[in-house]
């Protein structure tokens, strides 16, 4: 049989010894992690209650499709609050889910400022549907809030909602050309760009017709029938006849110009007869 140490001998004593201090070794640990938490709960709810770090101002730069008050809602964000209540990078997140909002950036300015960067979509057009949305050049949808409008932009009338793209459906090709012509028209120095179209009418059937909003180099347009296909090159055979309409100084006003045909450019002149061919090419 193995020879069992004695209770009181030296061996046994000296084991006992270690377990004691390596009990007491892990006592005084959790101890003093236990004080290091109740520590950091204090200090936590004394900065929640200390009225140094209520948020006194909050700065939004960048926005104009949205409100301030808007903005706020959407973020999560109030004045009054303590800063230490807010999650910059969750107020972030719900910015950035809003479809207006491109890019969002939400910072704290310690002790007590809240700076929000907002980067909105551009609008290329004011879509006429119910409710009426704005579109940009990524083709993305949005409404802007009902106090807030956008001047200079184009009234598109005739887009449905089964023209624009979804999920596995592809846009129809009369979505597809005024998005051609937005683009078109966008270019800065153009003749025929945004800031002077009112509407724009678009029929799936006779294309793209084009409502100036005011005189296009001083000449009175009602209507320019545009069509489908070939925007680019239409716009130049458009701008080259209104500026030989110019150049002859005609004053009359013109009821519409047609040039859905890129050989022809057929016009009515306001209050006359029949539409006649002012230019013709074989």
């Amino acid at each position: 049989m193995p020879i069992r140490p004695r209770r009181d001998s030296a061996f046994l004593r000296q084991r006992r010894k270690l377990r004691w201090k390596a009990f007491q070794s892990a006592l005084s640990s959790c101890m003093g992690w236990l004080f290091i938490g109740l520590a950091l709960v204090t200090l936590h709810d004394f900065l929640m209650q200390w009225d140094r770090y209520d948020i006194r101002d909050i700065r939004i730069s960048g926005n104009r499709l949205i409100g301030r008050e808007e903005m706020l809602e959407i973020a999560g964000l109030q004045e009054g609050v303590n800063v230490f209540r807010v999650n910059p990078y969750l107020c972030t997140k719900r910015l950035r889910e809003d479809p207006r909002v491109q890019y969002a950036d939400v910072a704290i300015s310690w002790p007590d400022v809240i700076r929000i960067q907002v980067v909105e979509r551009a609008p290329l057009a004011r879509i006429q549907m119910d409710p009426p949305v704005f579109i940009d050049v990524e083709g993305a949808c949005f409404q802007a809030s009902d106090r807030y409008s956008i001047e200079g932009i184009p009234v598109v009338e005739g887009l449905q909602p089964k023209d624009f793209p979804a999920r596995g459906v592809p846009p129809s090709s009369a979505y597809q050309e005024t998005m051609q012509a937005l683009k078109v028209w966008t270019a800065e120095g153009g003749l025929l760009n945004r800031n002077n179209i009112a509407r724009i009418l678009v029929d799936p059937d006779i294309g793209l017709t084009v409502v100036p909003k005011d005189e296009l180099n001083h000449q009175r347009i009602g209507q320019i029938r545009i069509g489908f296909q070939h925007i680019t090159e239409k716009t130049q055979l458009l701008e080259r006849a209104i500026t030989y309409m110019s150049q002859i100084r005609m004053s009359h006003p013109v009821e519409w110009i047609d040039v859905t045909d890129l050989r022809r450019i057929v016009m009515k002149p306001r209050e006359t007869g029949p539409a006649e061919v002012v230019r013709k090419e074989k």
